[in-house]
């Protein structure tokens, strides 16, 4: 069960990572960015599923972990802001939505550093 819920976190960052492109698409003109960033909302809305799931199979394996429960918070919010945003079209919550997705990347990070095994 240990590698699903590795797996799922690893394709849960890979999404993150590239919903985070579209941060780059008014900074340079790149196919693949400009690809990329057209399927933020897609990548995103996979993240949010692929991380869910792996909290949900860490909780039933009990390798539950408080990083894990902090970072899945910011990725929730992250997706709810950006929701919100997409929907109502209001700069507040399309800030709150860009520094929600910072500080889960942060998140994310500092899971991964603190439950790695060497």
């Amino acid at each position: 069960m240990g590698q699903i819920i590795s797996l799922l976190g690893i394709l849960t960052v890979l999404c993150a990572v590239l919903a985070s492109m579209n941060a780059l698409k008014k900074y340079t003109k790149h196919g693949l960015i400009i690809w990329l960033s057209k399927r933020h909302k897609i990548f995103g809305g996979v993240a949010v599923i692929l991380a869910l799931t792996h909290m949900v199979l860490a909780l039933v394996d009990q390798s539950f972990r408080l990083t894990g429960l902090l970072a899945i918070i910011g990725i929730l919010l992250t997706g709810l802001f950006g929701g919100l945003f997409y929907k109502l079209k209001k700069k507040v919550f399309y800030m709150t939505h860009r520094m929600l997705a910072m500080t889960s990347i942060l998140l994310i990070i500092v899971h991964i550093i603190l439950n790695s095994r060497v």
